[in-house]
């Protein structure tokens, strides 16, 4: 099979190539080229973002279990401020759990929960909340204290 201009445009879609082969007009192997380098370089970060993605969610969990002292942490999200935008999220981990006839526990809907969600739960409405609790994540020293001051 070659991979060409038309095989890529048809597999990722015109738009999503039109960017690599304007950069390269005229010269259709240079654009797949550095498309494919892309590929690959994307492919070499998966693994560490996978870990880092986990590394964060476990640390944030116990964080969050030792601040609202109940392993389902979440269930405090509906009557905290910044935070009921959340249940979205806790929703559907319990639905996809419960599709699979499982029961729902704690560990299950933290496994289940996106990395949009944790996104979220660090993003400025959430910032009272979020800093309390990255506050006992990050490393003794200047951020740390200058955090932990906020509260």
């Amino acid at each position: 099979m070659e991979y060409n201009k038309q095989f890529f445009e048809k597999v990722f879609s015109t738009k999503r190539m039109e960017r690599y082969f304007n950069l390269y007009p005229g010269d259709e192997a240079r654009a797949v080229l550095h498309y494919r380098c892309n590929l690959e370089l994307a492919e070499a970060f998966y693994t560490s973002l996978s870990v880092f993605e986990v590394t964060l969610r476990n640390a944030l969990c116990r964080e969050l279990e030792t601040m609202t002292g109940r392993p389902d942490w979440y269930a405090v999200f509906p009557t905290t401020p910044g935070l009921t935008r959340l249940n979205y999220y806790i929703t559907q981990a319990s639905k996809q759990i419960a599709g699979r006839h499982e029961s729902i526990t704690p560990s299950k809907i933290v496994a289940e929960l996106t990395l949009g969600f944790w996104v979220s739960l660090l993003n400025s409405e959430s910032l009272p909340f979020s800093v309390i609790c990255l506050s006992e994540l990050l490393p003794v020293g200047s951020v740390r204290r200058g955090i932990v001051r906020l509260r």
